[in-house]
């Protein structure tokens, strides 16, 4: 820093007697000795002998320990940011042209929104990261390849030990050579068995949702014990741009996508939500549809279609429709919704656990036993969504609610 930018040479004398007079007797008692020295080139002896030292001075002896301490203190919230378990990772493959990569955007767009009413650590990899920031994470490293970078995440993600589910949405396009199903990324691709290879160490509930064409061969490659495979395609032969993705993300915000009016979306809701609203595009279009979903959760590889789910078809042989785990994993509509912790989730899911075995004990042969079996359970399972542990009182949807059950819990059988 520099005051001067030319010599100023002797002060005027209507200025030092005038303006200067008493600023000049104050600075004269301050420094002494320094202006009797300089009578005649103020500016100057301040700008090149004094203030130079002095703010040298400044910046080693206040600043530093100042600056020092910014440092600390953004690098310990790197590090806490770092540390923090990441909830949902988001994958925006290639766009391949311009109005894809638009669409793909807007879509990303939309589970930012979701994390962000949701309090869910979202971390997004791919183009989209270039231009816009994510929640509780920083922008998409450019320098590292995609693929890396999303293999990265999935390790650091296998030493969260969490009830929670950690939730794999992938947004582009795949493709289907007859033998490997790949998933396009910007760079080299990832094809469904390296990525169920990289998902394996983790042991947390799992939730992937592969939005693009040709993405059916994934529900096979990728089922397992305690996953929900959501697919944008029943097949890898469906190779035509997939909109399920669209739908899928959006129905997590949708009012109506909530069947059973717990202020909340499931997986599986959302699934029903997309998959109809997908077959309702291509029917006012006029077009044939080219992409039929598939969800699967019983770790049977093979997949339950729209009707299926809805029960308006019936599966083949043996195999059991998906559906009920898929059921347990959801996302709150509002940012005011009650939240369960980690022993209550686990709580739910052991209640829910004892109704299905009484649902399949009983059924339709002894309605009354199951109803009297039931009702304990029932009650317990509803205290978790009327009571607040902090408050010691009800709470739903936002009001206090001592005495009331409210009729509408999630998961009922």
């Amino acid at each position: 820093m520099s005051i001067v930018s030319k010599p100023w040479g002797t002060l005027p004398a209507c200025h030092q007697q005038q303006q200067w007079g008493k600023h000049l007797a104050c600075h004269q008692r301050k420094w002494g000795k320094h202006l009797a020295c300089h009578p005649a080139n103020f500016w100057p002896g301040i700008a090149s002998w004094k203030l130079t030292p002095l703010l040298v001075r400044i910046a080693s002896w206040k600043l530093t320990p100042l600056w020092l301490l910014f440092v600390v203190v953004g690098a310990v919230a790197r590090a806490d940011d770092a540390a923090k378990p990441v909830d949902v990772i988001v994958v925006v493959g290639a766009p391949g042209a311009e109005e894809f990569g638009e669409a793909f955007d807007e879509w990303s767009e939309t589970w930012k929104a979701t994390c962000q009413r949701a309090g869910l650590t979202m971390q997004l990899i791919g183009p989209a990261g270039d231009d816009h920031e994510t929640p509780d994470r920083q922008t998409t490293d450019r320098q590292t390849p995609d693929r890396d970078q999303l293999q990265a995440e999935l390790t650091r993600s296998a030493s969260t030990d969490s009830v929670r589910p950690l939730w794999l949405i992938l947004i582009g396009h795949g493709t289907w050579d007859g033998a490997s199903a790949d998933f396009n990324l910007v760079g080299p691709d990832v094809n469904a068995k390296e990525l169920n290879t990289w998902l394996d160490p983790i042991r947390r509930p799992l939730v992937i949702a592969n939005c693009a064409s040709s993405s059916g061969p994934f529900v096979n490659r990728l089922s397992g014990n305690n996953r929900v495979v959501v697919t944008a395609t029943k097949s890898g032969s469906e190779q035509n741009f997939a909109r399920f993705g669209e739908f899928f993300a959006a129905a997590f915000g949708a009012a109506d996508a909530d069947l059973d009016h717990d202020d909340s979306v499931s997986v599986r809701e959302a699934f029903l939500k997309a998959a109809v609203d997908v077959d309702r595009f291509y029917k006012e279009q006029g077009r044939l549809a080219t992409e039929h979903a598939l969800l699967e959760d019983n770790d049977d590889r093979k997949g339950s279609s729209l009707a299926l789910v809805l029960g308006k078809a019936n599966s083949k042989g043996d195999a059991k429709v998906d559906g009920e785990l898929a059921s347990r994993f959801s996302i709150p509509l509002s940012d005011g919704g009650v939240r369960l912790t980690d022993e209550q989730l686990a709580l739910r899911d052991e209640l829910e656990s004892k109704l299905r075995d009484l649902r399949d004990r009983f059924g339709a042969a002894d309605p009354e036993q199951l109803r009297q079996h039931a009702l304990p359970i029932l009650l317990d399972l509803a205290k978790l969504y009327v009571e607040d542990p902090k408050k010691g009182k009800g709470v739903f949807n936002g009001l206090d609610t001592d005495e009331t059950i409210p009729s509408g819990n999630r998961n009922r059988p």
